[in-house]
């Protein structure tokens, strides 16, 4: 949880220093740009959770061998997601944040930013995804560590470079991307000379992409919730632009509300993520050793933390709207008008939003894909952007807002029934179990 809350740090540190220095085209610039740190956030969930929960299987099979390919087939995936991303942000910047509904105001800030961060998208990856291996190695404290480490250093390099050297936006990219770095060196140090529960080979980190693509499918869940969360952001980026040009706000007041609710609501997604990670090596182990019991027990516990959790950021979001759109920055009355606005309704059922990250995860624990990626399927498609291309139509401005809240519902919906049904079959698998020890026992 920690080290979830703490990743989230470097988009939330970034928003503030450009709100409070650009003001609304920074929040617009780094919201246009989101869509790819969501990507990266996916990706970098997919090479961990994947690879993580496919060691602690066969950890529990007690099969180390295996669990070291684990590792090392995780590690050639990581670097080969960051290039895939890196690469064509790299040599297509305008065309990519045109599709993800930059305006011309805008672009001036948000080319820079997303050229600098790209730079850094291997040792991101890296720095995100290794401290699941090392959880995974029983070293929470140390990839804890290896991620508060760059956050820290984000913030600093964030005030030397913006404030000191007068860098701007460009400022608070180079931090980023020196933070992750710093990060990324930690997580190799760790991966030559630490590993304790299995012993890595240098044949175990050899090029293989048929496992690359196992670890892939492992952890396809968890990204696939990002992945369309990343594709949500470019229809919600896109309609802002369209109806909030046809409305008093203009697009860019929207663009840049909704960008500091989207890196506000980060937090929230960290919590969620995070109590989700530290199920994963649980529930993963113990449904290697048929102890389903201990799965489903786990599994409870997150869920109903998760929705207090989203209860109380519901009423922070009702109740102090404004009061946290002003930590990032000023701007007209019009943007605060927006700004609370979208926090009461896109975010209207925020307390129920949990369900998809935690209910998807535990599914991808089990190494159960089709499941885990059915939840995400429910929102981040088949609701959501029909949603934004109908209720507009009709509601203007305000349906892009409430197709949140909706989409979140048929979600909820959905997690709950399958995540019930799991958990019936998880106690059958568990009375088989002890009816099974029961006969040996007894013969």
């Amino acid at each position: 949880l920690a080290s979830s809350l703490v990743t989230s740090l470097y988009n939330i540190v970034d928003q503030l220093f450009i709100g409070n220095t650009l003001g609304i085209v920074g929040n617009a610039a780094t919201n246009v740009v989101f869509p790819v740190v969501t990507l990266i956030t996916a990706l970098s969930l997919m090479c961990g959770v994947g690879p993580s929960a496919s060691m602690n299987i066969n950890l529990g099979h007690n099969d180390k061998n295996a669990a070291a390919r684990a590792v090392g087939g995780g590690f050639g995936l990581m670097v080969l997601c960051g290039l895939i991303v890196a690469v064509p942000m790299l040599i297509f910047t305008e065309p990519i944040l045109h599709v993800f509904g930059c305006t011309d105001t805008v672009m001036p800030y948000a080319m820079p930013y997303a050229r600098i961060i790209s730079l850094g998208f291997v040792f991101s990856m890296i720095g995100a995804s290794g401290p699941f291996l090392i959880r995974a190695d029983n070293s929470p404290n140390y990839a804890l560590l290896c991620i508060a480490t760059g956050a820290a250093l984000n913030i600093i390099l964030d005030a030397i470079f913006i404030y000191g050297f007068k860098w701007g936006i460009r400022g608070a990219a180079w931090a980023t991307v020196d933070a992750q770095f710093v990060s990324f060196l930690m997580v190799i140090r760790y991966m030559r000379k630490s590993f304790g529960v299995i012993k890595l080979k240098a044949s175990d980190f050899k090029p293989d992409f048929r496992l690359y693509g196992k670890m892939a499918a492992i952890g396809a869940g968890p990204a696939f919730n990002f992945l369309t969360q990343a594709l949500v952001q470019v229809f919600l980026n896109n309609a802002l632009r369209t109806y909030g040009a046809a409305s008093k706000y203009g697009s860019d007041i929207c663009l840049a509300a909704a960008g500091v609710a989207n890196k506000v609501n980060s937090l929230a997604v960290a919590m969620v993520v995070g109590m989700t990670n530290g199920l994963q090596p649980i529930a993963s182990y113990n449904f290697g050793r048929k102890n389903y019991a201990r799965v489903a027990e786990a599994a409870r516990a997150v869920v109903k933390i998760v929705l207090i959790c989203g209860c109380v950021i519901f009423a922070c979001y009702q109740l102090f709207p404004i009061q946290i759109t002003s930590l990032f920055g000023s701007g007209s009355d019009l943007y605060f008008e927006f700004a609370g606005k979208f926090f009461r309704i896109f975010y209207l059922l925020i307390a129920l939003f949990g369900l998809q990250t935690s209910v998807a995860g535990f599914f991808s624990a089990q190494g159960k894909v089709s499941k885990s990626v059915t939840i995400s399927l429910v929102r981040q498609v088949l609701f959501f952007p029909p949603l934004l291309v109908i209720l507009p139509k009709f509601m203007g401005l305000n349906g892009v807002l409430w197709s949140g809240p909706i989409s979140d519902l048929a979600m909820a919906v959905v997690a709950s029934v399958l995540f019930t049904k799991e958990l019936r079959k998880l106690d059958e698998l568990q009375k088989h179990e002890n009816t099974g020890h029961e006969t040996e026992a007894a013969e």
